[in-house]
């Protein structure tokens, strides 16, 4: 008898305590999820957006008549599109950047030709993208080699080294102009830095 009044007390007890928990649980529940990646590179990019540090170049709306051509690019009556990318580098890294036309999501280049594709179904046909250096000089965007770009940052400074890369885009024509056909002109352009 003592056995049995032990384990309904044991069960009265368990009963008890479990219908507490439940009554202390009002409202509904939930829970909230962090995620990110903590690195430790050793320069960024500012001006960029997003996880992703897209950078958006606006071209603009270019008649086809008014491009240079993909090896004259500033021949043409509307001037390339300056834009910069301001690098922040720890202290004592020595920095190249890379242009990478065809790694994930890039755009690809003009098949025999150093620009870069459009993309799109309608996207114009005919035209490409031509990357410039500050010196106003057509980048080679075929190899990882000729598409490359030393900075000249090395980090001196005690808190790192921040610097300025200046390019310009321009729109080109890839062919004669006179088949070139009017659409979008968007296009994707991946880069890398590389550290020493």
């Amino acid at each position: 008898m003592k056995k049995l009044y032990l384990a309904i007390l044991s069960l009265s007890i368990i009963a008890a305590s479990g219908s507490t928990f439940a009554a202390s649980v009002k409202g509904g529940s939930g829970q909230i999820n962090f995620m990110g990646i903590i690195n430790n590179d050793a320069c960024s990019v500012d001006g960029s957006t997003g996880k992703d540090k897209v950078i958006s170049v606006d071209m603009g709306n270019v008649s086809i008549k008014d491009m240079g051509s993909d090896t004259a690019p500033n021949a043409g009556r509307i001037s390339a599109n300056d834009f910069n990318l301001k690098v922040n580098c720890n202290a004592g890294t020595k920095v190249s950047m890379v242009f990478k036309p065809s790694l994930n999501g890039g755009s690809g280049l003009v098949t025999g030709k150093k620009v870069l594709k459009l993309q799109g179904s309608d996207a114009a046909k005919g035209v490409g993208i031509a990357l410039l250096d500050s010196d106003g000089a057509v980048i080679d965007l075929t190899s990882d080699t000729t598409a490359l770009v030393t900075t000249g940052l090395s980090g001196e400074k005690a808190a790192g080294g921040d610097g300025t890369l200046s390019f310009a885009a321009a729109y080109v024509t890839t062919g004669d102009a006179t088949t070139a056909v009017a659409g979008t002109g968007n296009a994707t352009l991946p880069f890398v830095l590389q550290y020493e």
